[in-house]
């Protein structure tokens, strides 16, 4: 300290600058938890769409089936020929693979998002 610095009046402005250095820290780490926590919520939307995409596929699947079972089932004896209905019963097959592979994709995405937080970091959500 040179002649003139009263030796409070420094330390309060070191003091001054220690908080402000803090404040700054404390905003870019609230900064970067909300993003964090807008990413997660987009991925845990995306999955929970791709869930109802893949039950409403499920349920066209289901349905298309058992109309086909129905029509074969009240066909006259002569109009039932086998393997006639090969590529709805196909298409109704790959829509529940779809289905499969989208429940299993969300699923995966929310094990992430729980296991691949930091525990040791309190700020991270």
């Amino acid at each position: 300290m040179g002649p003139g610095i009263d030796p409070h009046e420094a330390d309060l402005e070191r003091r001054e600058a220690d908080l402000q250095r803090r404040q700054a820290e404390v905003t870019a780490r609230e900064a970067g938890r909300a993003d964090r926590t807008e990413a997660a919520h987009e991925i845990l939307e995306a999955a929970d769409q791709r869930d109802v995409d893949a039950d409403a596929r499920d349920a066209a699947a289901e349905k298309r089936e058992n109309d086909l079972d129905l029509a074969r089932t009240l066909a006259p004896r002569d109009d039932v020929g086998y393997g006639d209905d090969g590529p709805e019963r196909r298409n109704a097959a790959l829509d529940r693979r779809s289905s499969k592979a989208d429940r299993a994709a969300s699923h995966d995405d929310r094990i992430q998002l729980a296991e691949g937080a930091d525990a040791d970091d309190p700020d991270r959500p």
